[in-house]
């Protein structure tokens, strides 16, 4: 028979239960003055032991399991307490049995429940006055159950318990945060938007065809202030003479009257139903950017890489003077190349691209801001939707954003839009402000169009 252990030089008496062990700090770090001016006595329960050693190989419990093994491995070994804590008070813990449980009393507490045995061997532990034994828990289960059965239980302070540890679930966010911090310091970190410069909805202006005899009218005013000018007779020849002149202007004639002024409400339509959009770049990692492509793409519009005239009034008439240079390629143009940190407009291999820029060398702490022109058309519906993608040579994955913008399709009379009688415009077209910008930069980047859409050059 195993003798009662005793009690009588301890103010307090705690059993405690599992969650003690793994949850709580450990106990040699508690403030047990908070609770007892004199010394303290922990026992550990069969049940509890039972829990400790199931845990000894956890991977996350492990550690705590095998350290209260060893604090009570000499009350094990003598059979006595052994001394975790001497200052400011005495901590002393024991290994404690239990006498055999009468269960039939304690018909309310489950057999095979963890929390109901350790209140149970509690009730009969084995000590000189069981009276003494209170059982400390964080759980209310085990607490209420032990008052049901006359064993006083205390729940200590919540500041007593560990830090919560992460979830599964948190645990792979922060791997995969740790993973995104290596990324930043070996790849570059782009950041893309888009946007429409101008508020929504945008307009697509619908406009009829103007009548045959306001087409002729207008042609005349053109032809009257553009009439055909003499070369200088027969004689007359040189290299700066154009000896084409008067087939050019014969052509000339016929495309004011026949082709550019009976499609003006097309060019007038398209130009102020194209609108500038603006894509901003930004480089927030660490490490610049090579050899970067931004890609915009529209399913339901038309984009430009720039801003774009159309010559609602015809072309320029040809002129009587010969230009043999007008003719050549612009070779300060074709040989200028921008530098490595520059982005420039590149024609795609992706018939899918609209538009494409691209960079060698975007700087880390960079922003930049691309301009293109989005242009509505009959198959853009109430909304325009375009996509930018920007990938780089030395970052895995790409970085997208899309632009939805709504339209509305606007009934407009033409002359609400253009002076007919003066033949000047009568509202800023959206595009104003590029179109100015170009013409001071190199009034020869524009692109000219017809009025039927035909790009002149």
């Amino acid at each position: 028979m195993i003798d009662p252990m005793s009690t009588e030089s301890y103010e307090r008496v705690f059993a405690l239960d599992t969650q003690m062990v793994f949850e709580a700090r450990p106990l040699e770090q508690l403030d047990w003055q908070s609770l007892s001016a004199g010394p303290v006595l922990l026992l550990i329960l069969p049940q509890v032991s039972a829990e400790i050693d199931a845990r000894k190989r956890d991977g996350r419990l492990g550690q705590r399991a095998r350290a209260l093994n060893r604090q009570l491995d000499p009350s094990i070994e003598t059979g006595e307490p052994a001394t975790i804590v001497e200052h400011p008070i005495r901590i002393d813990i024991a290994y404690v049995s239990n006498r055999t449980i009468d269960w039939s009393p304690l018909d309310d507490l489950e057999r095979d429940n963890g929390d109901d045995r350790i209140v149970a061997q509690a009730l009969h532990a084995v000590v000189d006055d069981p009276s003494r034994v209170e059982l400390m828990s964080f759980d209310s289960r085990p607490r209420a159950a032990a008052r049901r059965h006359g064993l006083r239980a205390l729940k200590p302070d919540e500041s007593w318990l560990l830090e919560p540890e992460p979830s599964p679930a948190d645990r792979r966010v922060a791997e995969l945060e740790n993973r995104v911090r290596l990324l930043q310091v070996t790849e570059p970190a782009l950041r893309v938007s888009i946007r429409a410069v101008d508020p929504e909805p945008l307009m697509r202006h619908q406009i009829q065809p103007i009548p045959g005899d306001l087409v002729e009218t207008i042609s005349g005013m053109i032809l009257t202030n553009n009439p055909r000018k003499s070369t200088g007779g027969f004689h007359s020849i040189g290299l700066h003479i154009n000896s084409s002149y008067d087939e050019e202007y014969d052509l000339y004639e016929k495309e004011i009257r026949e082709r550019d002024i009976p499609a003006l409400h097309t060019g007038v339509g398209r130009w102020f139903s194209a609108y500038p959009i603006e894509v901003i770049l930004e480089n927030v990692g660490a490490l610049a950017a090579e050899h970067v492509t931004v890609e915009i793409r529209s399913g339901n519009s038309r984009l430009h890489a720039e801003p774009f005239l159309v010559d609602i009034f015809g072309p320029s008439p040809p002129s009587t003077k010969s230009n043999l240079l007008a003719n050549m390629p612009n070779l300060s143009r074709q040989l200028s190349r921008p530098d490595r940190t520059s982005f420039a407009f590149e024609e795609s291999k992706d018939k899918d691209v609209q538009v494409e820029f691209r960079c060698q060398d975007f700087r880390h702490g960079r922003t930049q801001t691309l301009s293109a022109i989005l242009e509505l058309t009959e198959a853009t519906g109430s909304a325009a939707s375009v996509e930018v993608r920007v990938t780089a040579g030395n970052m895995r994955g790409e970085v997208t954003d899309r632009l939805v913008a709504a339209v509305v399709e606007v009934d407009t009379a033409i002359d609400e839009l253009i002076d007919l009688d003066r033949r000047a415009i009568r509202e800023v077209p959206p595009m104003r402000d590029l179109i100015v910008a170009a013409f001071e930069e190199d009034e020869d980047s524009l692109v000219h169009y017809r009025n039927d859409g035909t790009q002149i050059y």
